[in-house]
């Protein structure tokens, strides 16, 4: 189940006038969609029924968010130190967080 469009992340990385990296944006899409639900510890059925059977516009953000740095620095290590946004992502995916113990949101 993609949560993000193509189309949308496109716009979200600025390459919506080429179709070249189209396949390669498509894979990072689906990969910050995994990370991204597993950092909740639901599934995608659990966080569209606590938000009017609509997957949280938050944490499509965050998978834009997340694909988006993976489609700009694509090696794990850069020469050039980088600096966290404090919160951004964390901010997007925490209030959807499941804890333990936790039956609801």
């Amino acid at each position: 189940m993609a949560v993000v469009s193509l189309a949308l992340f496109k716009k979200h990385v600025r390459a919506d006038d080429f179709a070249d990296d189209d396949e390669y944006l498509a894979h990072l899409l689906e990969a910050a969609e995994v990370s991204v639900i597993t950092a909740t510890n639901r599934s995608v059925q659990e966080l569209a029924e606590g938000n009017a059977g609509e997957f949280p516009t938050p944490l499509k953000h965050a998978v834009m968010m997340l694909a988006a740095h993976w489609y700009n620095q694509r090696e794990s290590v850069s020469s050039v130190q980088m600096h966290q946004v404090p919160d951004s992502l964390q901010t997007l995916v925490k209030p959807y967080r499941k804890l333990v113990g936790d039956a609801g949101r």
